[in-house]
């Protein structure tokens, strides 16, 4: 009987610790439930580097990305191979027209060959805007245009993803600043100064490619190859010049003489010397050599 007792006063607990679980599951789920519907806690944002196109777009607006997209940033590049009655003259017709649209030549070099042809190389840069006017002008120098070619790169997307890390490095770079003044011991200082240091490096070239970009994308590049046309070259009838002739008569004359007076100071500095101390060798050589002759016969004679 009191093992029947006991059995039931278990199986009552049991059933009563069942009836509590079920009841608190639903409660449980109703306050996770209402704990998800509240808003998240907004985290502070931490500077941070970012070269991704997609985030540096978060950063700004629509109507901004909008604008940096419609003004696009594109290098154009020409080539030009032009053939001219003549260099020279090409070369100042050159420097007028880059003159007039506020352009300026940023190299330059020639050589000459064959029959005093000469070649001239050139290297202009020149407005955006006139950059179509001034090929057009270019090719009106030429009696033929041997080689045509333009180029065009869109750099929009490297200088916005520039722009974007410009932005980030300048927030750490302010945050960097905030840490270093609350910093309390000196190798904390140290480490956040190393930190701030090699930031501000970054953002330095990040601000140098940024203007190269610009530049370029403001004022495009023409490479002109001027060549002198032969055929225009006129025919040259007679090619002899006695003045030529007799200076260059003249010329072998006096090296003639050099080589004969350096020769003559040659033999009377070195070589005379060296005859002199020879030729008395020998002759001291001789005049004993007869010495002993005539001594020898002398004795045997006796």
């Amino acid at each position: 009987m009191a093992k029947r007792v006991l059995w039931i006063g278990l199986v009552s607990a049991l059933l009563v610790a069942l009836v509590g679980g079920c009841a608190a599951v639903p409660r449980m789920a109703s306050e996770s439930a209402s704990y998800d519907a509240m808003p998240p806690m907004a985290a502070p944002e931490e500077p941070r580097e970012s070269v991704d196109y997609q985030e540096g777009a978060t950063a700004r607006s629509r109507a901004e990305l909008g604008d940096v997209i419609q003004t696009r940033m594109i290098i154009y590049t020409g080539e030009l191979s032009l053939v001219v009655a003549d260099t020279n003259e090409a070369q100042a017709q050159v420097m007028d027209i880059i003159e007039q649209v506020d352009g300026y030549i940023a190299s330059a070099n020639s050589y000459t060959y064959g029959d005093n042809l000469r070649r001239i190389n050139l290297s202009l840069r020149v407005p955006v805007q006139a950059f179509s006017a001034t090929m057009d002008a270019l090719r009106g120098l030429a009696l033929e245009v041997s080689q045509d070619a333009i180029g065009s790169e869109d750099v929009t997307q490297e200088y916005v993803d520039l722009e974007s890390r410009l932005n980030a490095l300048e927030v750490k770079a302010v945050r960097l600043e905030e840490l270093m003044e609350e910093a309390e011991d000196t190798e904390a200082v140290l480490a956040v100064y190393s930190e701030l240091s090699e930031t501000q490096i970054r953002i330095e070239q990040t601000k140098g490619r940024m203007q190269y970009l610009e530049r370029h994308a403001a004022m495009s590049t023409i490479n002109v190859s001027l060549m002198p046309d032969a055929m225009s070259r006129p025919v040259a009838v007679a090619t002899w010049r006695p003045g030529g002739t007799a200076r260059r008569a003249v010329e072998s004359l006096v090296t003639t003489f050099q080589f004969l007076f350096d020769a003559a100071i040659w033999l009377v500095l070195a070589v005379a010397p060296v005859v002199a101390v020879i030729g008395l060798g020998i002759y001291l050589f001789v005049r004993i050599a007869i010495w002993a002759t005539r001594r020898m016969k002398i004795r045997t004679s006796a």
